[in-house]
């Protein structure tokens, strides 16, 4: 998942690369939608994040008549159960298809075991399933409500475009040299929020099908549908997955013991953004890495040091040490042909990484970090509904930029604009609509000082309107 709000990387993005290749297809997917829609009415977190509040509004409004529908209760006993959610959910949509008598059911096409999203669910759930999913297709009239959303998803398509334009699709397969002749998909779904998942498969003979579910749509000042420049390293990001997740599954007992550490070092942090063990952390850091070096392959005038210390604020304090072992990689194509044949040498690097020294200097510049206040607190009550303005106040002068998250729990409001009146004085307005809940997260880590270092720790506000 990347940052819903950020001018870091975004203002170094500022030139614009067009790519010569085979278009790649970008669609919604009606089993994605449906399984989707399942967790929304489940109270599913994640699923109920939509930046589209008319189309979260159509969507609600029919199908809530079915929130304790069979099939949605089971969802809610996967969570509890199973901790079902996030890109599994996504993943069990693609595993999906509708045959010509109009039964939703598993796609036999791919290679067992080859989707470890997929495979979160176990083979009982996979199939006990399937029997209530299909009576909620049929008693909603799914397809009838999927057919009807055709407009505006034609719209989100036609926008999204000029985004996958800016992608160079073959640096994927010349950088890593492990999957050549994967077949790209990009697949849409608004109900999936801000998130974004890096889902993949081989299929029977072998081949990849890399499909990334991208969410981040947003809507303009004018009501348009728009994906905002973050969403280009969103996508870089989701391509990667499914390129280091198996590299780094495969060589795993070659560093698992000094992942462990660093892991549990960084767990509580980690585990706020659902990277919840040391092989998640890693498959992470590996990705970040590697989309560092896609930037500048393509854009050199980005800052490395911004980039690593972005990453690092997050929690992936690797970052550096995969990025330096990833620009040898680069220098030493002769010597190792495929990232496969150099990930015994990136598993070393990630054994000599000294935790003990990352800690003590880490504690140093701590000291140098500034502080913030926020004039609204957390949990505050009766918040004035309207244009309402955030006041953040740094304890140094800052780079005048913003990075803010969704919260865990809220929806994030609309957004308006942002600004600084001086060096340490940053204005958030936003619209906030009368007796709801609303929230977002500060990414201190992401707020620069003047002098190099960070706003510190990240901070989440909660808050509820008055009627």
């Amino acid at each position: 998942m990347m940052k819903k709000l950020t001018s870091t990387l975004c203002g170094l993005l500022f030139a614009v690369f067009a790519f010569a290749q085979s278009a790649i297809p970008v669609y919604f997917d009606e089993c994605v939608d449906l399984v989707s829609v399942i967790w929304r009415l489940s109270g599913s977190q994640e699923y109920n994040k939509c930046r589209i509040p008319q189309y979260a509004e159509k969507v609600d409004e029919y199908f809530s008549p079915f929130k304790d529908h069979p099939v949605v209760q089971l969802a809610r006993q996967y969570q509890l159960e199973s901790g079902i959610g996030y890109d599994a959910v996504a993943s069990y949509g693609l595993h999906l298809y509708v045959d010509d008598a109009g039964h939703v059911v598993l796609d036999d096409g791919f290679l067992k075991g080859s989707d470890p999203s997929f495979d979160r669910w176990s083979e009982q759930e996979k199939e006990e399933f399937l029997k209530p999913l299909n009576d909620f297709y049929q008693k909603t009239d799914f397809h009838k409500w999927y057919e009807q959303q055709q407009e505006v998803y034609e719209k989100v398509k036609e926008n999204f475009k000029s985004v996958v334009e800016n992608v160079d699709f073959d640096w994927f397969d010349h950088f890593f040299s492990t999957q050549s002749g994967s077949r790209f998909d990009i697949v849409l779904s608004l109900l999936v929020g801000p998130n974004n998942y890096g889902c993949s498969a081989q299929l029977q003979d072998s081949s990849y099908v890399l499909s990334p579910v991208i969410g981040s749509c947003e809507l303009s000042e004018n009501d348009d549908f728009f994906y905002g420049q973050y969403v280009l390293p969103i996508i870089i990001h989701e391509f990667c997955h499914p390129y280091c997740n198996p590299l780094n599954l495969q060589y795993w007992s070659l560093m698992s013991h000094s992942a462990e550490k660093v892991f549990v070092f960084k767990a509580e942090q980690l585990k706020k953004s659902a990277y919840l063990s040391a092989l998640t952390m890693m498959n992470e850091t590996f990705v970040r890495a590697s989309v560092i070096r896609y930037l500048i392959a393509h854009y050199p005038q980005v800052s490395v040091l911004d980039l690593i210390q972005d990453e690092e604020g997050q929690g992936f304090i690797l970052v550096q040490t995969l990025c330096d072992a990833l620009k040898q990689y680069e220098q030493q194509r002769g010597s190792y042909p495929t990232m496969s044949e150099f990930m015994p040498v990136l598993a070393k690097t990630v054994n000599d990484f000294d935790l003990k020294e990352y800690i003590k200097q880490s504690k140093k510049a701590d000291k140098l970090n500034a502080t913030y206040k926020v004039s609204i607190k957390n949990g505050a009550k009766n918040v004035p509904s309207g244009l309402y303005t955030v006041v953040i106040k740094f304890s140094k002068p800052m780079v005048q930029g913003i990075a803010m998250n969704p919260s865990s729990s809220a929806d994030f409001p609309t957004f308006k604009e942002y600004k600084w009146s001086d060096d340490k004085t940053l204005h958030v307005t936003f619209y906030l609509e009368p007796d709801h809940a609303y929230g977002f997260t500060v990414l201190g880590g992401y707020h620069r000082t003047q002098d190099g270092h960070t706003a510190g720790a990240d901070r989440e506000i909660n808050f509820v309107t008055g009627k």
